[in-house]
């Protein structure tokens, strides 16, 4: 049924379970599996003059994206015996949804697995949750994945 499917990954519980469930899917249907992580600098612009330096921020950012490295390469290793690949993306000032759903696209993604969180709150309510704005403007099927 499906032939690209893409999770996207952070560190989280909810991640691990959606991992678990686009590995599921990936294997019954024969299916590429993506495992994407997206490194948002988001939180370092804002809090920016927090840091004494430009190249303090460069570092930060480089952290960032080292780290999600580390969880991409942990997923595709626990991801044997399927066709995989992993990459880190820089939301680059955009939102992560609009990162994700872009990179599925240049993917040929028919598939995005993502973690739903359920939390509530202020945030959520003033921006939404990453996996609700990717199920709104994504092209592709969009599977939200509760902990379990």
């Amino acid at each position: 049924m499906y032939k690209n499917v893409m999770v996207a990954i952070d560190d989280s519980e909810t991640s691990r379970s959606a991992l678990k469930e686009a590995q599921h899917i990936a294997r019954t249907s024969n299916a590429h599996l993506h495992i994407v992580h997206v490194a948002d600098e988001t939180l370092l612009n804002l809090h920016g003059h927090a840091l004494s330096s430009v190249a303090n921020l460069e570092q930060a950012a480089s952290s960032l994206i080292k780290a999600g490295q580390a969880l991409v390469d942990a997923a595709v290793a626990e991801s044997q015996g399927l066709a995989v690949s992993g990459l880190v993306v820089e939301a680059r000032n955009r939102r992560v949804s609009e990162t994700i759903c872009d990179k599925a696209k240049e993917l040929g993604v028919d598939l995005i697995v993502i973690g739903r969180h359920g939390q509530r709150g202020l945030a959520t309510l003033l921006l939404g949750s990453v996996a609700e704005q990717l199920a709104k403007i994504s092209d592709a099927s969009v599977l939200l994945v509760r902990k379990h």
